[in-house]
């Protein structure tokens, strides 16, 4: 039969579109330091997470205790498994990768900076 498209459409956006949610969307961006509560990275835009989705919660769309402050990658990951989707695994040797990258751009190399 399939899902409805209805089903998971954006139930958000009047709430976004709102001067009340500018303001709540600063506050939590205050409280929770400027940073993605999941990973801890400070840069590009942030978003504000509604910790239980507003389509099922509609009462605490304004609740700063059901918000959260996260990167978009983060942001994405927690959506694809509301909707069903497996969680992401990483294998060893993406993260053994993803380690290295993360010290070359923290260490640079020294015989390339005579």
């Amino acid at each position: 039969m399939g899902v409805k498209r209805d089903d998971w459409r954006r139930y958000s956006r009047p709430v976004l579109k709102t001067k009340r949610w500018q303001v709540l969307r600063h506050v939590v961006l205050e409280r929770d330091g400027w940073a993605c509560v999941d990973c801890g990275t400070r840069r590009g835009r942030l978003e504000i997470d509604h910790v239980k989705p507003v389509r099922t919660n509609p009462e605490l769309a304004f609740d700063p205790a059901n918000c959260a402050t996260r990167c978009p990658s983060c942001h994405t990951k927690k959506t694809r498994i509301e909707c069903g989707h497996p969680a992401p695994t990483v294998t060893p040797e993406r993260q053994a990768w993803g380690q290295a990258v993360a010290e070359l751009a923290t260490n640079p190399n020294p015989a390339t900076t005579r």
